[in-house]
């Protein structure tokens, strides 16, 4: 018996021996996260590419289309159908909408059961209302890019909404009014709905503030609560993501702004899947474009973010009254119609911006 036992301990003691520097080996030559994020990436591109037609087959796109709300979702059911009803209650004034709504898939493969059913059993009551389950998981980056694709000759607006948002009765109203007005300016990539933003230069503090008087000013810096992209500037900045995708060394890194330093933490802890955005502040800055802002009295905004736990905020950190609804736009006035032909600009600290003016 004794014997046995010896020969099992030698036996183990080998295999130790023999394993442990092959572990060791496989860990060296471990793919970094920023590797393999990207692969994934050009994988879903790929896909998108080559699938593209089946895989919208529900995909609504012509010319009798006036609004498109691509709605974004992974597993917050709750904060969905909370989106969704302040969807039921904004003025679409009799116009054709299309409300997408997508839904992620977890990293192996799942959907979440109570968003689907919130989402299937949701009764839109402005137009069609389709609900698209990703095909496999595609994260924040698939969420954002690939689920808008209009035709080079639409006229519709679009607007991408993550699933913490309210949005105010009168946004679509704004968006009307702003696309009609700016749309023509190349410089102007967007129309964000938020209306309030830090400033994002580096060392810079408090809030974004427009000049008394202005009700609309160009920034920088994408506002992502509630986004409405110019369908042209769009399109050239997708293209240009997926011919960058593939430079393996290349990383969007802006000079003296906040989400440059962000977004370098997470190279380090490999999390640079969950900053889309920062591709569109690099785009943006070397092409010189600008997303359009509105500047409503106290900060008020076409939509307010509940910062609820998930990919960009953690447990705990929503605001202090767990309600933000008090910032939402809920009456309109005259004046907010009455805008300038070309709007102010400022830079990332918040000062008027006047060097490349037209």
């Amino acid at each position: 018996m004794r014997n046995s036992s010896l020969q099992v301990l030698m036996l183990l003691t080998f295999l130790c021996f023999l394993f442990i520097p092959l572990y060791m080996v496989s860990n060296q030559y471990e793919t970094p996260p920023e590797e393999t994020w990207r692969r994934t990436m050009l994988q879903q591109q790929e896909i998108y590419t080559y699938t593209e037609q089946n895989y919208r087959m529900s995909y609504i796109q012509d010319e009798t289309v006036d609004l498109r709300i691509v709605v974004i979702v992974f597993n917050r059911a709750d904060s969905l159908l909370r989106l969704l009803g302040s969807l039921n209650v904004a003025f679409y004034f009799g116009e054709r909408v299309v409300l997408d709504i997508w839904i992620d898939r977890s990293k192996d493969g799942l959907i979440h059961e109570n968003t689907f059913r919130i989402a299937s059993e949701f009764q839109f009551k402005h137009g069609v209302k389709i609900v698209h389950n990703h095909t496999f998981h595609v994260g924040i980056y698939g969420q954002w890019l690939n689920t808008w694709t209009p035709k080079s000759n639409s006229s519709e607006i679009a607007v991408i909404l993550e699933d913490d948002l309210t949005v105010s009765p009168y946004f679509y109203k704004w968006l009307k009014i702003v696309h009609t007005k700016y749309d023509k300016l190349v410089e102007v990539n967007g129309y964000s709905l938020q209306g309030i933003s830090i400033k994002h230069g580096e060392g810079s503090e408090g809030l974004l503030e427009a000049p008394f008087g202005n009700i609309v000013f160009l920034y920088p810096v994408i506002g992502t609560w509630g986004f409405s992209p110019n369908r042209r500037n769009w399109v050239k900045f997708k293209d240009w993501f997926d011919v960058m995708l593939q430079y393996e060394k290349f990383q969007p890194l802006v000079p003296n702004i906040l989400p440059t330093s962000w977004y370098k933490t997470f190279i380090k802890t490999g999390k640079t899947e969950g900053m889309w955005s920062m591709w569109h502040i690099y785009h943006s800055w070397m092409s010189r474009e600008y997303t359009l802002y509105p500047a409503f009295p106290g900060h008020l905004g076409l939509t307010v973010n509940w910062k609820e736990s998930g990919l960009h905020y953690g447990q705990g950190f929503a605001r202090e009254s767990r309600d933000p609804a008090h910032n939402l736009l809920t009456r309109w006035r005259p004046e907010y119609e009455h805008l300038p032909n070309y709007p102010i600009r400022l830079d990332a600290y918040g000062n008027i911006d006047t060097d490349n003016e037209p």
